[in-house]
């Protein structure tokens, strides 16, 4: 699977269409890699062998094979492999909200959709069998991808769903969520924060620029990005620009100069030092490998 993020984060989601809102993808978490995102689709996956760390700026968590986690709506979180390079094989599932809820304010949507999307405690669920309703929900998880690679299963795969949904809601007023409103701001002031580099990245960034993003002071645009997601801006920044120059490599016929120029690098000497740094090749020895 190619994990595909816009310029403002936001995850494109292969396989999913208005007609048909929900795919299930099968990931193997040692060579797809999933950068910091977040989508409006809703998101259950299911550990079919290894063990995944997901982590979201207020908390990170290991899944063992034959476990479970929902995320929720908008979440910015992170996925890979508990030990780098290790097979970690995941079942994932994305659904649109409407794929259960239907129309605009329909009542499955008020009633039983928006009590979850709206919980600002609510970022992930994880599910490792350790009562009846949870061991029921993974069932379905894995008959849902079974479903999956078989025809004419639409209505079969929403029913399932709705039903697996059920077990969510009770599972979440079974579950105490706490997280203090500072957790909830630093969300919000990051998510704001990324979109803007993410938009800007081919420019000269100061830290001011991107702290002025979300109205905050520069001393407060570093602590939230170190409390978060445990990198710098800048080194976010380089992460985003190196990422982007990857795709480059691989998909276009660019000079190794015009990449670098194009991805917001200074000289082609500084972006062919930074990338051998980050992937161990040079830009044109990885072009070559990975084309």
């Amino acid at each position: 699977m190619k994990i595909r993020i816009t310029e403002n984060q936001l995850e494109e989601i292969e396989g999913l269409t208005t007609e048909y809102p929900y795919t299930c993808h099968h990931v193997d978490l040692a060579d797809t890699r999933i950068p910091w995102h977040w989508h409006e689709e809703l998101e259950f996956n299911y550990i079919v062998s290894g063990a995944a760390v997901l982590t979201t700026t207020n908390q990170s968590r290991v899944f063992q094979e034959g476990s479970a986690f929902f995320i929720n709506s908008n979440i910015l979180c992170t996925m890979k492999s508990q030990t780098e390079g290790e097979t970690c094989v995941m079942d994932s599932h994305l659904f649109h909200p409407v794929f259960l809820g239907g129309h605009f304010k329909s009542i499955f949507s008020t009633k039983y959709l928006e009590p979850v999307l709206q919980n600002k405690h609510l970022e992930i669920l994880g599910f490792c069998g350790e009562n009846t309703r949870q061991k029921k929900l993974l069932q379905m998880l894995r008959a849902a991808a079974r479903l999956h690679q078989e025809e004419n299963t639409e209505f079969q795969t929403r029913n399932l769903f709705s039903d697996i949904w059920l077990l969510l809601l009770e599972e979440v007023r079974c579950t105490e969520l706490s997280q203090g409103p500072g957790k909830l701001v630093n969300q919000d002031r990051i998510q704001t924060m990324i979109a803007f580099i993410q938009q800007h990245y081919q420019e000269k960034l100061s830290l001011e620029d991107i702290a002025r993003s979300a109205s905050i002071s520069r001393s407060e645009c570093l602590r939230c990005f170190c409390s978060s997601i445990s990198r710098t801006p800048f080194e976010y920044l380089l992460d985003y620009r190196i990422e982007r120059a990857e795709r480059l490599l691989r998909s276009t016929d660019l000079s190794v100069l015009d990449i670098a120029l194009q991805t917001g690098f200074s000289s082609g000497a500084y972006f062919g030092k930074v990338f051998k740094e980050a992937k161990g090749l040079p830009p044109g020895l990885y072009r070559k490998i990975r084309q």
